[in-house]
């Protein structure tokens, strides 16, 4: 699971990891990512929403969990 999820990440466009990353691993604060990324807290939150569909999809596509 972790080799495969590290492949889906990767395999993310780079507006989904991103975002993804700093929230989820780098465990960034909204308004931190936000900065970061010189893009506005609506924007995280939508790409953050974008990311996270995605990798689930690429998850129960590869029969990780069940629908």
């Amino acid at each position: 699971l972790q080799r495969d999820l590290g492949a889906m990440i990767a395999a993310l466009p780079a507006l989904y990891r991103e975002v993804l990353v700093l929230r989820d691993i780098e465990e960034f604060t909204t308004p931190e990512a936000a900065a970061e990324l010189g893009i506005s807290v609506d924007a995280v939150k939508s790409r953050l929403h974008r990311a996270r569909r995605l990798l689930r999809e690429k998850l129960l596509d590869a029969g990780y969990w069940r629908s």
